[in-house]
């Protein structure tokens, strides 16, 4: 028995290189999507999702998990190094820098405001 998801015809179940095949596709497609301004990529995103995932509703559970698994991790394997945004950049502020500005804040208050109100 045999399926077809986005051009792409799938024995059932699905060998390794056909779901590693439909990432990669997948990929191409989201890459060419973020060049037309008429795309809206959140939904672009969730039409591929929601096609794979009626796809996969005809496997058994095991099957699905083994699907996802390779399809999900080919996805990460393929992603590219967002070089503007490292990991690192994503653990917000410290505790220090907050209490550092806020100090920064109430000095600029303290003389713009209270003092002339105060004299």
């Amino acid at each position: 028995m045999t399926k077809t998801l986005d051009g792409l015809t799938f024995d059932m179940p699905p060998s390794a290189d056909q779901i590693i095949a439909l990432a990669h596709l997948h990929r191409q497609r989201l890459d060419e999507a973020i060049f037309h301004q008429e795309i809206h990529l959140g939904d672009f995103g969730l039409a591929q999702r929601k096609r794979v995932y009626d796809f996969t509703r005809e496997l058994d559970v095991q099957q699905r998990e083994d699907f996802y698994g390779m399809y999900n991790g080919e996805l990460l394997r393929i992603a590219d190094e967002d070089d503007l945004h490292p990991v690192h950049a994503e653990g917000g502020m410290s505790i220090f820098t907050i209490c550092l500005v806020l100090a920064i804040i109430g000095l600029i208050f303290y003389f713009a405001v209270i003092q002339r109100i105060t004299n």
